[in-house]
């Protein structure tokens, strides 16, 4: 793109446990670290866009929800598939919910005019993406450890703005 600039930015959030959903329950369990980055490079991208649309930036955070695999007994394997999928667009669903909140909240403080809902975004947008368990980080978990890991949500965040 002539005369603006772009970013491409990946974070993954992992260790949900079996069929938790609730991301602000899951990213207070995360380090300080992982807590900061999502307010600096997820939140405040979001925030920035939206406050001042006039200044022509924008952001995108695309969310996918991650499961892992379904192994419960007597489940039929479309049955699994449908939890599998279900569950991690709750995960992706709950991670939207939270970040919308954040930016509602921080455009208010900041004097500006929050939008009332996703739709009335002017220059940012959530996104979300239900993967199910078709992107695994571990095809065999040998642990509950490595399962966790398998049960996450990932935000893709692309920003642009003119130079």
């Amino acid at each position: 793109m002539v005369g603006a600039m772009r970013q491409l930015t990946e974070i993954p959030i992992s260790g949900y446990v079996s069929h938790e959903i609730d991301f602000p329950a899951l990213l207070k369990r995360q380090s300080q670290t992982l807590q900061d980055l999502v307010q600096t490079d997820v939140i405040a991208p979001l925030a920035d866009a939206e406050m001042v649309p006039e200044a022509g930036k924008f952001c995108i955070v695309t969310i996918i929800g991650h499961s892992d695999r379904v192994d419960t007994p007597g489940l039929t394997s479309e049955q699994r598939r449908a939890d599998e999928l279900s569950i991690s667009q709750l995960r992706a669903e709950s991670a939207q919910a939270f970040l919308f909140a954040e930016l509602f909240s921080l455009v208010q403080a900041a004097g500006g005019t929050s939008p009332v809902d996703l739709a009335s975004m002017q220059n940012g947008a959530i996104w979300t993406v239900a993967a199910g368990a078709a992107d695994l980080t571990h095809t065999v978990p040998a642990s509950e450890s490595e399962r966790q890991d398998n049960r996450r949500v990932v935000f893709q965040i692309s920003t642009f703005a003119p130079n």
